[in-house]
């Protein structure tokens, strides 16, 4: 097999903020305020167990329905032109898994996750090791919107920015090979496939 026909590396995406145009756990924990207000009096003790069991006791008690999120359609056109194409695409978010398998679901454009769950916040550094853990290989490229994902973008082969400051932009660029930048401005509902 020559060069020019070895497949590309995995393709990893972020959800919050980059699938979606908003933040699950911030999602979740408004509607549990409205469904079960009490259960807001546990939260800061539960968060001295570490921001994992924070998401972990949110996340066992409101999912949100991926139906409702506000998808960003321009980054789920191009995963699903990926997809055509015949790449392997991986959810890689810091939220709990319990929401990444319902998004993964809902989709139905992955082939696997590395999500938020027993006691690690896969988000930053954290979220690079994991992600070459699960794929058992280093070469991935890497969709994502936050200076968060600064250490991913370090190591991934290729990034893509979503909706990034200038500022996110241009320190993306001098840690990494960005080669796309999505600005959509308008989100969207997005059926499974």
């Amino acid at each position: 097999m020559s060069q020019a026909q070895l497949p590309e590396p995995p393709l990893c995406v972020d959800l919050d903020g980059t699938l979606i145009d908003g933040d699950t756990l911030v999602i979740s924990v408004r509607q549990l305020a409205r469904r079960s207000p009490w259960t807001l009096f546990a939260l800061p003790f539960v968060l001295l167990r570490g921001r994992p069991a924070l998401k972990e006791f949110i996340a066992r008690r409101f999912v949100p329905d991926p139906a409702n999120l506000s998808w960003r359609p321009e980054v789920i056109a191009f995963l699903r032109e990926e997809k055509v194409r015949g790449r392997q695409i991986f959810l890689a978010t810091a939220a709990h898994r319990l929401i990444a398998e319902a998004v993964v679901a809902h989709l139905g454009l992955f082939d696997g996750l590395v999500a938020t769950e027993a006691g690690e916040n896969m988000k930053g550094s954290r979220k690079a090791v994991f992600i070459r853990k699960s794929l058992g290989c280093n070469d991935f490229d890497y969709i994502g919107d936050s200076a968060a994902d600064l250490p991913i973008f370090e190591v991934a082969r290729v990034g893509y920015l979503v909706a990034p400051s200038a500022a996110l932009s241009q320190a993306a660029r001098q840690v990494g090979r960005i080669a796309r930048e999505f600005h959509a401005t308008e989100a969207g509902a997005v059926r499974g496939t």
